[in-house]
């Protein structure tokens, strides 16, 4: 029997643009056939929900963690196909949950998927611990500023500390600016490979705001691209980025 592959997307920090990956990283698994969740393992700061529009929600992983509701009620299914497991944003819930418990729950959905993904918390507390404990590989998001680098580090060693494979580093929100890191800098301080680079891009802010990942909003951006690079990986799927003419190119430029 296969059973589904579970990756948990950890940062050192926040503000790397790590939820923003999972949700996008999960519709283009879900684009392959793949049967996948993205499930929200921020317990005390969620948003993956309104990365992906997700409505209100009755039942969240909150409920699932306290013993309450059937998961599939927990579970919602996104315009692409994705399965989309939400964190809850009451007090109460915040209070009132055992992150440890969160293997458990992602044991019991492994026989009917193919893929689960984490959006882990940022830093190094309970949370983010227990989303690396519950998965069977990382991927380790971080942006090309030094302390964001730094924080990475400090991730990964807990990771491998854990005995859990990292598959790779994305390097988030890049500018092109003097003072950041280069790939070849970041590859030798975390002793592991940068899988992919994603500009910032002001697309990519407006689709938070419509609360409309890139791969729903425009799948041939760049950063779509990448993502879905990798999810083709991830998916043992070949698949190549669609050819760019030289009218594309322009409208690109000056758009």
């Amino acid at each position: 029997m296969i059973m589904a592959r579970v990756i948990s997307c950890v940062s050192g920090k926040g503000g790397v643009g790590k939820t923003t990956f999972v949700a996008n990283l999960g519709i283009a698994a879900s684009s392959f056939g793949h049967k996948t969740i993205v499930m929200d393992a921020n317990l005390t700061t969620p948003n993956l929900g309104f990365h992906l529009g997700v409505p209100l929600y009755p039942q969240t992983i909150h409920n699932l963690l306290r013993g309450e509701g059937n998961i599939y009620d927990a579970m919602y299914i996104h315009p692409s196909d994705l399965k989309v497991i939400p964190a809850g944003l009451s007090i109460y819930d915040l209070k009132n949950t055992d992150p440890s418990k969160l293997k458990k729950v992602i044991d019991d959905l492994r026989e009917d998927h193919d893929l689960i993904i984490l959006d882990g918390a940022a830093g190094l507390g309970k949370e983010s611990l227990a989303s690396i404990e519950a998965a069977d590989e990382v991927i380790i998001i971080t942006n090309p500023e030094l302390p964001s680098v730094t924080d990475a580090l400090k991730t990964i060693k807990i990771a491998e500390e854990m005995k859990k494979p990292v598959i790779g580093v994305v390097v988030n929100r890049v500018r092109k600016m003097k003072s950041e890191l280069t790939k070849h800098d970041i590859e030798s301080i975390l002793s592991a490979p940068v899988i992919t680079t994603i500009h910032e891009d002001k697309k990519m802010a407006d689709c938070i705001a419509a609360k409309t990942p890139i791969m729903s909003y425009d799948k041939n951006h760049d950063a779509a691209i990448e993502i879905k690079k990798i999810a083709a990986e991830l998916t043992d799927n070949f698949w190549s980025p669609p050819k760019k003419d030289l009218m594309f190119i322009l409208k690109r430029i000056f758009s």
